[in-house]
């Protein structure tokens, strides 16, 4: 993979890159003046630094740094379907920080995308961005605003991701599948997360828990994983795939991977089957398994819940938690203040199943 100057034979890959994004209203006309003489004005004028990604011998894309007034840069990038998923975007854009910092001499780089655009945030993540929430209506696109995603890099940072990134795993028992939850599941979401229960030991949670809500809630779910933050599965049917309820682990990392936290909650015609005890057992077991074994190799699982909420208490002591103690006055209940007690569970403890 290379960085280079555009070429005539360049033209067909710049329109047909075009061509899998029709919306942007580009054609081949505007392809052949865009590498005859487009990005060389860009360069002369200073406007854009635009460089070719060449892959395989081929067009791959294109790379550029776009100078502001304060000495710095913001990042576009974009490659053509046939050459994503193999990392050619993230070598495209080390390369360029390179040149922006070493040649431009470029102090702050930006960058900036659409909230959803995944594959242009998996690329920032890994090459070291400092990623930062989503900004609402940040930027314009076809005549309205947008939400866009915002990172930044200095010059000097490591070109590496700072966080993991939670790709989930797919954990299965006889009856039970843990995956990640599907935008077309809006309706068990709301249904499960708006009782009287939830109100009551969960006051931050909006009642009623709207289809809004939801689609919040799944756009969170996504970001926390991007982030390194929590990983949160569906527990569902492994017959049917229906979801079941929802299980969280957060908390995991310090310095090394130690202790994780785990929250839970089970759709009201899931609850009494021992569904959550089955799916923290199979997520125990992927917690506490060795690198080599597939897992993360954790060291504690930790459960924190209100002193009266004897459900939840409930499946921390089936699922082989220990009591660890009771701080007083600590958990925020819609009524006032509760005990906050805490259940851990060590690796090196027996599994009750």
């Amino acid at each position: 993979m290379i960085l280079r100057g555009p070429r005539p034979d360049d033209v067909r890959g710049q329109a047909d890159r075009q061509r899998e994004d029709p919306a942007r209203g580009f054609d081949e006309e505007d392809a052949r003046r865009w590498i005859s003489f487009g990005m060389t004005d860009a360069w002369a004028a200073g406007e854009r630094l635009v460089f070719v990604v060449e892959h395989q011998g081929r067009y791959a894309g294109t790379a550029a740094l776009k100078p502001d007034s304060d000495g710095n840069a913001r990042l576009h990038y974009g490659l053509s379907e046939w050459a994503r998923g193999s990392g050619v975007a993230s070598r495209a854009v080390r390369l360029l920080l390179e040149f922006g910092f070493s040649t431009c001499e470029f102090r702050v780089v930006h960058w900036w995308a659409r909230v959803g655009n995944w594959p242009s945030r998996r690329v920032a993540w890994a090459t070291g961005f400092r990623l930062g929430e989503a900004i609402p209506g940040l930027v314009r696109q076809n005549g309205r605003p947008i939400d866009a995603w915002t990172g930044w890099i200095g010059r000097d940072d490591p070109r590496s991701p700072r966080r993991p990134w939670f790709d989930h795993p797919v954990l299965e028992t006889p009856r039970l599948r843990l995956r990640t939850w599907r935008d077309d599941e809006i309706a068990r979401i709301t249904a499960a997360r708006t009782n009287a229960a939830t109100a009551h030991f969960l006051p931050f949670i909006p009642q009623p828990f709207t289809a809004d809500d939801a689609r919040l809630w799944l756009r969170s779910l996504a970001e926390q994983a991007a982030a390194g933050i929590r990983y949160n599965w569906c527990i569902a049917d492994a017959g049917t795939d229906v979801g079941l309820g929802n299980l969280t682990l957060f908390n995991i990392y310090r310095d090394a991977v130690g202790d994780g936290e785990i929250g839970y909650w089970t759709h009201r015609d899931a609850q009494g089957r021992g569904v959550m005890t089955e799916a923290i057992e199979r997520m125990a077991r992927w917690y506490f398994a060795t690198e080599e074994e597939g897992g993360l190799g954790g060291r504690k699982l930790v459960i924190r819940t209100a002193a009266s909420n004897q459900a939840a208490r409930r499946v921390a002591e089936k699922s082989g938690f220990h009591l660890a103690g009771t701080e007083r006055d600590a958990f925020p209940l819609a009524t006032g203040l509760d005990g906050r007690v805490t259940y851990d569970r060590l690796a090196a403890d027996p599994s009750p199943h």
